[in-house]
């Protein structure tokens, strides 16, 4: 806890009488408009002084009401402005090699990023299952509970997403050596495929103080091991 001395220490270096008239300008701006256009205090008011003179402690009431509302609209608009948010960018395709000669690899990744000036603390990407397609119907496979996701180059499952700066979410490889689908996690699960697959990957992407972004993920495989065409779909059943 602070001493009296560090306290107004503390409230004094807060101080900024650039920011007190900003701020003062805005309660007044907001003031008027709840006064005179949309709050009901207000209108109350103005059809009681038709018929009554208002007393000064329902003046000072009717201050008091304006100020602490007016003082809501301007703590909500930088609210809203830094509360994190999350993004769903384009599908992205790489080429890595994988450490032995001729042997390359495919990543599919999606880029997320973060909309609002806030950062997004814990962001966290997770795959939890994988569908294929079969009869005009997505059918489970052995891939069908939750597997935290890589980042792309820090190969990491969480990290702090920054506004400006998107990042890219590893969801899976295939090598040129086979065409087996391999999730990028820590536990690396494979999964078989042919030419004509149709493949469903259904992501989500969480942070701290965000909502959820739920992200079907639909793959059509071609007939060459690196002829991917990714697309994100709605939630289909």
């Amino acid at each position: 806890m602070l001493n009296f001395s560090q306290g107004y220490r503390s409230f004094k270096e807060g101080l900024n009488w650039r920011l007190i008239r900003d701020y003062s300008k805005a309660v007044r701006e907001h003031g008027w408009e709840i006064l005179c256009c949309a709050g009901p205090v207000g209108i109350a008011f103005g059809i009681l002084t038709l018929y009554y003179t208002p007393s000064r402690s329902l003046l000072g009431l009717l201050f008091g009401w304006i100020v602490l509302v007016a003082g809501y609209y301007v703590w909500r608009a930088d609210h809203l402005r830094l509360m994190p948010k999350l993004g769903i960018g384009d599908v992205n395709m790489i080429y890595a090699g994988a450490g032995v000669p001729d042997k390359k690899r495919r990543f599919v990744q999606i880029l997320i990023e973060c909309t609002t000036e806030g950062p997004i603390e814990n962001c966290r990407g997770q795959l939890l299952r994988i569908l294929k397609l079969s009869d005009g119907k997505w059918e489970p496979t052995h891939i069908d509970e939750p597997l935290d996701l890589l980042w792309s180059f820090v190969d990491e499952p969480i990290l702090t997403l920054e506004h400006g700066a998107p990042r890219r979410l590893n969801v899976f490889i295939v090598e040129n050596t086979s065409r087996t689908i391999v999730p990028w996690t820590r536990i690396k699960p494979k999964l078989p495929s042919a030419p004509s697959d149709i493949f469903r990957f259904d992501v989500r992407v969480a942070g701290d103080d965000c909502p959820a972004k739920y992200i079907p993920l639909k793959v059509t495989f071609g007939d060459q091991w690196n002829d991917l065409y990714p697309e994100i779909i709605g939630n289909e059943t």
